[in-house]
């Protein structure tokens, strides 16, 4: 080693600085080739997965707010779905129906004489049916009586209307009324029976 060193040093200058910019290339190469390629792969392969990531990150949060909008159209297709029901029920519930609207003719005023609910009629996704009633009252309470039965949730038809038979009673004049009241279901296949009638 020492004579190498006596060697270089009895060079003239200009070979000295050739040997130190050889080392110094030399130096730098094996930095370049032992160090810092292998951390630029790295590197590279790093920003590759960190693109990967931010485009799977981006695609599941689209899915997510995608998923919390269709909850919120789940939401509101399901209340949509009640409301619907709650005007045309599945069931044909004709007891509680009888009862609001006996309530409904009471507060109206109304002596309600005669309620017949008829035979269920099958339509194609829903059924009729037919209530008659008959009922004594002044023309407002009779006019009364059918706007509230206009408003309830339920679907309410009321045709075939006849007012008559007036008679003076505590100043006023009191009528006899008879009408259909017609009401309806929805009707599934789960609601018919093998025949393809209603149960």
């Amino acid at each position: 080693m020492e004579q190498l060193l006596e060697r270089v040093n009895k060079l003239p200058i200009a070979a000295k600085a050739g040997i130190v910019v050889g080392l110094l290339v030399a130096i730098t190469a094996a930095t370049w080739f032992l160090l810092i390629q292998d951390t630029e792969t790295e590197i590279e392969s790093l920003k590759a997965q960190q693109v990967t990531l931010d485009q799977t990150y981006a695609e599941k949060k689209e899915i997510a707010d995608n998923l919390l909008e269709r909850r919120r159209e789940m939401d509101q297709l399901e209340q949509r779905l009640q409301d619907a029901l709650t005007e045309l029920p599945e069931r044909k519930d004709i007891d509680e129906l009888l009862a609001a609207m006996n309530d409904l003719g009471k507060k109206a005023g109304l002596e309600i004489t005669r309620v017949t609910p008829g035979t269920e009629a099958p339509e194609s996704f829903y059924a009729r049916i037919p209530i008659s009633m008959s009922v004594k009252g002044n023309y407002h309470e009779i006019a009364v009586f059918l706007q509230e039965i206009s408003q309830m949730k339920r679907i309410v038809n009321v045709n075939n209307l006849k007012l008559g038979s007036p008679l003076p009673r505590n100043d006023k004049m009191i009528l006899s009324s008879e009408f259909l009241a017609t009401t309806f279901r929805f009707v599934t296949a789960k609601t018919k029976d093998p025949a393809g009638g209603p149960k």
